[in-house]
């Protein structure tokens, strides 16, 4: 349970973050490494445990040395890696996933408060929908799934920190009510599973005398087999399976973690031959923790933990080849569980370090190669953070529309200024760019829509060549005809190229296709009064943001009400976020849970349901515009009449990183004048990790 509790800070106040909670972000707190230890960590159907990097967030960015030498070394194949467009109902960490048609099963592992669970949860990878599937038979971490025909299994499981009394030996057969359906030689958690043709094969694990080196062969979940020893006995190591090879990254050994590669090549169906083990080779560094899994023929290790520090690094490695560097996870994670259903792999989960998050990262093998990023090079400030902030708080840069000091800044987490519009020639000849007050990236991350509210204009900059490229209505011109709107607000860019904004004053929902310069479609009647009646009429709308079941959540200002909006024009459901005077900007955290915020002198950021029940609530705040949900379960928030743009942890309903100084506006680097919008660079930002859902409505 979330708690209610709000801090508020002055502007030259610590963020009250000591030292442990910073260290919890970048994954060198002793008690990460602690708790991995004492848990064990997950094993899954292509996924055991094992780390790939001792990179901090503080080694994300090129001209860190760190991080350009992880440049240097990129695979060439083109990886996608995009946070979900939601998060899980609760964080979870060591748990099993194994695919069930287009959905995942989550099965068990550690719940947010770190205690075992019997969940067996279904999710639709796509649009975050989760519904109860049974629980087990015992509530087990560290567990290992696999498919056997067509029977969901679980195997073994349990805390390693007592291995004589903690461990179990259990096999169960997965269903509404799961069954126990055999039983295992010896106890065993942190152990990997894979199947190949008909044969469920369970690698390694945590053993009452230590690391198991043994690779056991089922076809049926009660009788097993030792069909090869790895020469390297391990738990919680990384395993996959391609073609007919097991693959072992890493793990824990007897001396300690590993950066051995292990194979193991098991016969053919009707062969007569034994497997054969041996070691293939080493990643950069000793890790355990981390997940495996392949796709197109290459094999992916993700997150983990090297040292005392968490990962956010991707690895690839295909057979014969040096190990890569192919990307990075928007949360560092260790113990985390993943599937492959199609051609997307799902990182679901995992430990940040001090507890389970709630992140779903989706990961593709791309023919594409990524965007430019021009805001990648060198930093035009130096840091600039409020005392205690976190960086890892943060999976990216952030794009931060600072209303009245007329320009548009891209921050990255560590303070520094990395990008800014305009500069010095960016605008042509009698061109002005007028308080923009929200601005998101387009699908395609090279261009950003800006909605310069006050002066009834939308603009679209094309990043890259640093100009307005469109422009939809007149500056300082309001109106209702073509080319015209009345305050305009959160304009952002449809997959389909399509704009779709809320146009306050006029109290209606626009679709524009640029180039065209009158409206695509109009959602309510200017002229027929500005109260909540949707679709007909709209109390002066303030945002239309994306849902994942292709909905958009549209505030209105007007009797504080916020209504799902379909396709069709059909509204499927309005509430009234309870204790709200002024609604602004609402959006889906997952499935039925929204975010909103209270743009008054009283603000506060609230969690609320389709029903009008509160969740959960953080004040102390001055004018706040916008909250965004994070992927590690944090809200980013800019609190307006503040000057600040601020992370909230709200299981600790605390501020836990900080760009500006609070309530002091400047146009110095680490200052803001009434910052009004706030989006996160790709491949975060709010368009991109909602493109596979995001339609007009």
């Amino acid at each position: 349970m979330r708690s209610a509790m709000s801090v508020r800070l002055g502007s030259g106040e610590s963020l009250g973050l000591g030292v442990d909670a910073v260290a919890r972000r970048v994954g060198w707190r002793g008690s990460a490494r602690a708790w991995l230890t004492a848990a064990g960590v997950s094993a899954v159907l292509l996924v055991t445990a094992c780390s790939t990097s001792g990179q901090t967030a503080a080694a994300r960015h090129p001209d860190d040395p760190a991080r350009a030498d992880a440049a240097a070394h990129t695979d060439p194949a083109t990886v996608r890696i995009v946070p979900a467009p939601y998060q899980l109902p609760a964080g979870v960490a060591q748990e099993a996933v194994l695919p069930r048609g287009a959905d995942l099963l989550l099965l068990g592992g550690l719940s947010q408060r770190s205690a075992a669970t019997a969940s067996i949860l279904r999710l639709n990878p796509v649009t975050g929908s989760t519904t109860p599937a049974g629980r087990l038979a015992a509530a087990t971490p560290g567990a290992a799934g696999a498919v056997l025909n067509g029977r969901d299994y679980l195997f073994g499981g349990g805390y390693d920190h007592d291995p004589a009394t903690s461990l179990l030996t259990t096999v169960q057969q997965i269903g509404t009510r799961s069954s126990v359906a055999g039983q295992l030689p010896v106890p065993r958690s942190g152990l990997g599973a894979v199947t190949i043709g008909g044969t469920a094969y369970l690698v390694g694990g945590s053993v009452w005398m230590g690391s198991s080196g043994d690779v056991l062969a089922t076809t049926d979940g009660r009788h097993f087999r030792t069909v090869a020893r790895l020469p390297v006995p391990v738990r919680d190591a990384a395993v996959a399976a391609l073609g007919d090879q097991i693959w072992v990254f890493g793990g824990q050994a007897a001396a300690g973690p590993v950066s051995d590669i292990q194979r193991v090549t098991v016969p053919g169906p009707g062969s007569h031959r034994t497997a054969r083990a041996a070691l293939a080779g080493h990643l950069p560094h000793p890790v355990t923790g981390a997940a495996a899994f392949s796709l197109g023929g290459t094999m992916f290790v993700a997150g983990g933990q090297v040292s005392q520090a968490i990962s956010d690094q991707v690895l690839a490695y295909r057979p014969g080849s040096p190990v890569r560097v192919a990307g990075r996870l928007p949360v560092a994670v260790a113990g985390a569980g993943a599937a492959v259903a199609g051609d997307t792999a799902y990182l679901v989960g995992g430990n940040d370090g001090v507890r389970p998050v709630p992140t779903v990262t989706r990961i593709q093998v791309a023919a594409d190669p990524p965007a430019h990023t021009p805001w990648s090079g060198p930093p035009l400030s130096g840091s600039h953070l409020a005392p205690g902030s976190d960086p890892a708080a943060l999976p990216g840069d952030v794009l931060i529309a600072d209303h009245k000091n007329n320009r548009l800044l891209i921050v990255d987490p560590q303070g520094r200024i990395r990008w800014q519009f305009p500069q010095p020639g960016d605008l042509a000849k009698g061109q002005t760019f007028p308080v923009p007050d929200d601005a998101f990236f387009t699908p395609d991350g090279k261009q950003i829509v800006a909605t310069e509210e006050d002066a009834s204009v939308i603009s679209v900059i094309d990043i890259a060549s640093r100009r307005i490229v469109y422009r939809y209505g007149v500056p300082w011109h309001p109106g209702s005809g073509a080319n015209h709107v009345s305050n305009p607000d959160d304009a952002m860019m449809l997959p389909s190229g399509s704009l779709i904004t809320a146009d306050i004053k006029n109290c209606r929902v626009l679709l524009i296709r640029p180039p065209a310069h009158r409206p695509q479609r109009v959602i309510g009647q200017p002229g027929y009064g500005c109260w909540h009646s949707p679709p007909v009429t709209w109390g002066s709308p303030n945002g239309a943001f994306p849902m994942t079941n292709g909905k958009y959540l549209v505030t209105e200002i007007n009797g504080d009400w916020v209504d799902a909006l379909g396709r069709s024009g059909h509204v499927s459901w309005s509430a009234s976020p309870p204790g709200v005077a002024y609604p602004s900007d609402s959006n889906e955290i997952y499935p039925g849970r929204y975010l909103t915020v209270d743009y008054s002198a009283a603000g506060q950021v609230v969690e609320f349901t389709a029903a009008g029940r509160r969740l959960w609530r953080f004040g102390g705040l001055n004018h706040p515009s916008l909250g965004l949900p994070l992927p590690n379960g944090d809200i980013l928030v800019n609190d307006d009449f503040n000057d600040r743009v601020i992370v909230i942890d709200p299981v600790t309903s605390r501020i836990v990183w900080q760009y500006g100084h609070k309530g002091v506006p400047g146009t110095a680097p680490g200052y803001l004048n009434d910052p009004d919008g706030v989006d996160l660079t790709p491949p975060n930002s709010l368009d991109i990790t909602h493109a596979p859902t995001m339609g007009a409505p």
